[in-house]
């Protein structure tokens, strides 16, 4: 598609994600990711235009048809790279790891992992470090859930000793579900692995802009230099009250 400026637009497909790009309104997202998307647009010369409110599931699929042409705030996995071209833009924030409110550990050494039974989320895409040493475990300390609602519950049911899940999308369904609020704590423990890994924008293999790929990389990575991504998305800008949702 070309805009009437002759800019060419690209198709940025997006679901609701929690503090970074947010459907508050069906037809208009907002956020640090619309903010940085927004800018990198005007940098390299295009228009961006926004999906509705679409599963990730679904945006793959339309990435792998050429649909769309952009992706945001991923991680970095084999299936995804056979995809689209993923720049990186910003380090990773590190899982949490969530425990009863009322389990008297204090779990703040990753060698106290191997005494307990943890919940992961099917298909959410950890880093591989900690893919690795959860795999350490054994299958019999290791349970997996469609989804962080459904870890929540087998952990408030005492059927596991933790819950590992992304951070802010697990917070945000905290704070939405207010029949949870004070049932968990985030344990000390932090998950930070050895390894830095970045989130990534995601640029289509099969997009019909695919000239545009070396100037959208070359401006993510001018952006990250001159401190726009840090700005954009500073802590302070995606920090959630914890003391209505989680116990001390």
């Amino acid at each position: 598609m070309q805009a009437a400026d002759d800019k060419p637009v690209l198709y940025w497909c997006l679901d609701h994600f929690p503090r970074f790009h947010e459907f508050q309104r069906p037809d208009r997202p907002v956020g640090a990711s619309v903010d940085l998307m927004q800018e990198l647009a005007r940098r390299a010369g295009f228009t961006i235009e926004f999906s509705p409110r679409t599963p990730v599931a679904r945006c793959f699929r339309q990435m792998a048809s050429g649909e769309a042409d952009l992706m945001t705030n991923l991680n970095k996995t084999p299936e995804r790279e056979a995809l689209m071209q993923m720049f990186p833009y910003s380090e990773r924030v590190p899982e949490s790891l969530y425990q009863r409110g009322d389990d008297p550990r204090t779990i703040n050494q990753l060698s106290q992992l191997e005494h307990l039974t943890l919940a992961t989320v099917r298909n959410y895409a950890y880093h591989p470090d900690l893919v690795t040493l959860i795999r350490h475990l054994g299958p019999h300390r290791q349970v997996e859930v469609a989804s962080i609602a459904a870890g929540f519950d087998v952990l408030a049911k005492g059927r596991v000793d933790g819950l590992i899940v992304p951070r802010f999308s697990s917070l945000d369904y905290l704070y939405n579900t207010p029949r949870l609020h004070l049932k968990f704590k985030r344990a000390p423990l932090m998950l930070k692995t050895a390894t830095p890994q970045f989130i990534y924008i995601g640029f289509s293999r099969y997009s019909r802009h695919a000239k545009l790929a070396g100037v959208i990389e070359r401006t993510i990575a001018e952006m990250m230099a001159d401190g726009t991504v840090s700005r954009l998305y500073a802590p302070d800008a995606a920090q959630t009250d914890l003391s209505i949702l989680v116990g001390n």
